[in-house]
């Protein structure tokens, strides 16, 4: 961290000072440049820094949000082909009623590769859904002659269960017969070309608002359409997600909803850089100051041995069961401390001793010598 400049170093020499010395001038001059310069470097340095930590914000920021997206949208809509299968091996007298022997059905698969894993499912959980059929028929009296027929759709789960059920009729549209004059008419054209087509395209709903059961997860449906006697190009099964709150607004409203998801991320963000660049940058430096005391002087070990004293004596009037070994072994250096004091006390000073008594003792002791020697 630089310094900053103080008033007196930042202000310049008076007038005067100018006019008698020249030289000082000039050096206050360099002086205060360079401390300019170094102050415009290093607040370029903490900008530059700072814009590229803003990007940075940004970026994450922008990247969270798209994971967000990824992971919380489904999929709008789903088209499946069906395939409708049936069988033609029945008897003469039931060929001569109906053209087919069954009902045509086919299986659909709600996984995106059943050979793989069929858990990989399309439809997200607590996700409401449209099931649609689209039939492509032709216009030929077989289907005109049919009349209203019904569709059957029939969902399971991965242990072959029913988990939902549901039906719908439907039928050709009407055209009276001189519309169907009229029509072939006006486009004998195109239909001669090939450019047009006498054929309608039935679009049934099947389930309004299907949610995938949450103990009930659906891997596939079986389409049966419940007449004998039609006609079918072919059929398409359509699967469109209805959004509702979040997903709605950022599926129809995807700006708005994208500035709200990146704001509030970068300004959540952009809180913990500014916290974290104050702290390590713009904190003032907190000053340690460790204090000596050199006037306290050192204690003794007769003072020490003192006052160990003194508090063995206060633990004696009120005594304290010790709780380890360690404790005893502490009193016991205390207690043999406290004996040689007692006796250093007892003894005798040296300045106290009188010299005639000491050369009698050593008599004393020679003459008890000699005598153990003689006997």
């Amino acid at each position: 961290m630089f310094a900053r400049a103080t008033h007196d170093e930042m202000a310049g020499p008076t007038a005067v000072e100018v006019i008698q010395h020249p030289s000082l001038f000039l050096r206050w001059m360099q002086s205060a440049s360079g401390k300019l310069l170094i102050k415009f470097k290093y607040t370029a340095l903490r900008g530059f820094i700072l814009l590229l930590l803003l990007l940075l914000v940004f970026w994450i920021s922008v990247f969270l949000y798209g994971s967000f997206y990824y992971a919380y949208m489904p999929t709008v809509s789903h088209v499946r082909p069906v395939y409708l299968q049936f069988s033609t091996d029945c008897d003469s007298v039931n060929s001569q009623q109906a053209r087919l022997c069954a009902f045509p059905s086919a299986n659909v698969s709600f996984t995106r590769d059943p050979r793989r894993d069929p858990r990989e499912k399309l439809l997200a959980m607590g996700q409401v859904y449209e099931i649609s059929l689209d039939l492509e028929m032709p216009e030929s009296p077989v289907n005109q002659n049919q009349g209203m027929f019904l569709i059957e759709l029939t969902f399971y789960t991965v242990n072959g269960e029913i988990s939902y059920k549901t039906a719908r009729p439907t039928m050709l549209r009407y055209k009276s017969p001189l519309l169907q004059v009229l029509h072939t008419l006006v486009y004998s054209p195109l239909l001669v070309f090939g450019a047009a087509e006498q054929k309608q395209v039935l679009s049934v709903v099947l389930a309004e608002e299907f949610q995938e059961p949450a103990h009930k997860a659906t891997v596939g449906v079986v389409v049966e359409i419940q007449t004998r006697n039609i006609e079918v190009y072919s059929a398409v099964l359509r699967v469109n997600a209805h959004f509702k709150g979040i997903r709605y607004l950022m599926f129809y409203w995807p700006v708005l909803s994208a500035v709200i998801g990146v704001g509030s991320v970068f300004s959540f963000l952009l809180v913990l850089v500014l916290l974290s660049w104050y702290r390590f940058f713009w904190a003032p430096e907190e000053e340690f100051v460790v204090t000596v005391n050199m006037e306290q002087t050192p204690i003794s070990m007769e003072e020490r041995r003192r006052n160990a004293r003194k508090a063995l004596n206060r633990e004696r009037l009120d005594p304290l069961p010790f709780e380890d070994e360690e404790d005893a072994e502490m009193k016991d250096i205390l207690g043999d401390t406290e004996d040689e004091d007692e006796a250093d006390e007892k003894a005798p000073h040296v300045d106290d001793i009188d010299p005639g008594d000491v050369q009698d003792q050593d008599m004393e002791v020679r003459h008890r010598a000699a005598h153990k020697e003689t006997t």
